[in-house]
């Protein structure tokens, strides 16, 4: 059994004390925190240490649950220069377990991923790409007519909400979006074959901060942002100010029903459509059902849906397709979802980004 030492005592802890059942398998030695107030307390029946601790006890790995990873392992390196241990992030107890389930697998996607988180740790992506962009750099601002940060994305203004309290937030969130629209992400929207063209409506379903359509809005004739999160709303607003011509900005939960702020793609849409793109976070077969109308009325659709939350979303989706007359095809690729929200567990299952379907 493997001996170790955990570093960090906040949420983070905690969730994966909460809902990770693999850290069973190892000895855990305590928990080191840098806050000075909480040393010799408990955090989930583990003593609390400074980093000091190190200097006594040596174990076979250190795991950083923080958000602070890279921060954390600089730290360690500085100040223990002879402690030549493994540093993992957050999710270590996880990629145990992914691990143990592809031992002995043979495809070789998913081999690819196995043999670069041996090497690398595990997070959503899990590819060498994702390193590019570590170290991207662009200038936060602050507008203050309204007090909101924002930057320029491809030569225009994003915005983003109030919640998004330091510049070195908006710049770690802008990199993950970047990450996610890589060429060789899963998680990629468009493509050749699946792709907006001059004069489009474009459904934007799960539109956050706005990227996909930013990118997009000098082509469409319309575009409609639908976003579940109301903080995201007034940076959305902000973000498209100059282009409301064309843009319908729709606050509301989609769902395959109506009810208080659950709302339909078919009660909300009148118009066809020529693109849906849709990231709702494990909801996404629901709202198609919720969609069949507009669906059916929209001759020359393209759809981008992400079926990567859950892992039955796949099946659940390209069925959905099938029957409602539409080809499909997913992403190359895998990726792992850390998070435990519709399906209320964190998989060890490596799931496709998206799943594209277009009417023929």
């Amino acid at each position: 059994m493997k001996k170790i030492f955990i570093w960090g005592t906040g949420y983070v802890a905690r969730t994966v004390f909460n809902e990770c059942r693999a850290i069973e398998l190892y000895e855990i030695l305590g928990a080191i925190d840098n806050d000075t107030k909480k040393v010799g307390l408990e955090f989930c029946s583990k003593k609390i240490f400074s980093p000091q601790i190190l200097e006594e006890i040596v174990p076979d790995a250190i795991v950083v649950l923080t958000d602070s990873y890279e921060q954390i392992k600089q730290q360690i390196r500085t100040e223990f220069p002879l402690l030549h241990v493994p540093i993992e992030n957050k999710n270590f107890f996880y990629k145990e377990s992914v691990l143990q389930r592809y031992a002995d697998s043979t495809d070789e996607e998913i081999q690819e991923i196995v043999e670069y988180i041996k090497e690398n740790g595990m997070d959503a992506f899990n590819y060498p790409f994702i390193q590019k962009y570590n170290d991207v750099s662009v200038d936060v601002l602050v507008d203050n007519n309204c007090g909101l940060f924002y930057l320029c994305h491809n030569g225009k203004k994003m915005y983003f909400p109030r919640y998004f309290e330091t510049k070195e937030s908006v710049l770690c969130y802008y990199r993950s979006i970047l990450l996610e629209q890589d060429e060789k992400s899963p998680h990629r929207y468009l493509t050749k074959e699946y792709n907006v063209k001059q004069g489009d409506v474009v459904l934007d379903v799960g539109a956050a901060e706005g990227n996909f359509s930013l990118e997009i809005i000098d082509i469409v004739s319309r575009v409609y942002l639908i976003e579940a999160d109301e903080r995201w709303i007034e940076a959305l607003e902000y973000t498209f100010k100059d282009y409301m011509d064309k843009v319908t900005i729709i606050h509301g939960y989609v769902s395959s029903y109506c009810h208080e702020n659950c709302i339909t793609l078919d009660e909300v849409i009148s118009e066809s459509v020529n693109f849906i793109k849709m990231d709702i976070e494990g909801n996404e077969w629901d709202a198609l059902c919720g969609a069949v109308n507009l669906i059916s009325k929209s001759s020359e659709l393209t759809m981008a849906i992400c079926s990567y939350h859950r892992d039955w979303d796949q099946e659940l989706i390209e069925s959905f397709m099938s029957k409602n007359g539409l080809v499909f095809e997913h992403s190359a690729g895998y990726m792992w979802f850390p998070y435990a929200l519709q399906q209320r567990y964190v998989s060890t299952k490596l799931n496709r980004g998206i799943v594209w379907g277009k009417r023929q």
